[in-house]
């Protein structure tokens, strides 16, 4: 079995592993290929950045360790876009540890938590080209409700009832 902590972004602990994790991971982050972004601007995408008039207290960043490296984040946005759903906006594992089972197992420790906070459902998107994201979504029973296209290509829209 997998172990690996998962707890709640600490700006002075976790900023300078969270930064260099951003971009040891370009495979993802695409944009940083050609410029890398300062503090400021990783903190503004990822940390603060919210949609227009939703409190920055429904924004939750997690960081998942593993024997004190970080290896992933999750981004969860909750009562959005309505009261009893949540977005999650990120479940990004580092490429060395992919396909070991830590995006499930982090989600089924998510999903318990989202439960005991009275949360319906629960929403997200995935680019259209990320097969492996939509075969991990779909086998947690997530389904495509809808499309949209953004500067990223065609974004899936899945969600799941809980």
């Amino acid at each position: 079995m997998t172990h690996f902590d998962l707890s709640l972004f600490n700006k002075e602990r976790d900023f300078d592993s969270f930064y260099n994790f951003i971009m040891k991971n370009t495979a993802y982050f695409t944009e940083y290929i050609n410029e890398a972004p300062s503090f400021e601007e990783v903190e503004a995408e990822f940390l603060l950045d919210v949609p227009p008039g939703v409190d920055i207290e429904n924004k939750k960043v997690y960081v998942i360790y593993q024997e004190q490296r970080m290896i992933g984040f999750l981004d969860i946005l909750f009562n959005y876009p309505e009261t009893s759903t949540c977005m999650i906006g990120y479940l990004v594992i580092d490429q060395t540890h992919r396909n070991q089972g830590i995006g499930q197992l982090v989600y089924d420790q998510t999903s318990a938590y989202i439960k005991t906070k009275n949360i319906q459902k629960v929403r997200l998107s995935v680019v259209e080209d990320n097969k492996p994201a939509i075969k991990m979504w779909e086998k947690q029973g997530f389904e495509i409700a809808d499309e949209v296209i953004t500067e990223y290509g065609v974004q899936l829209m899945m969600e799941i009832k809980l």
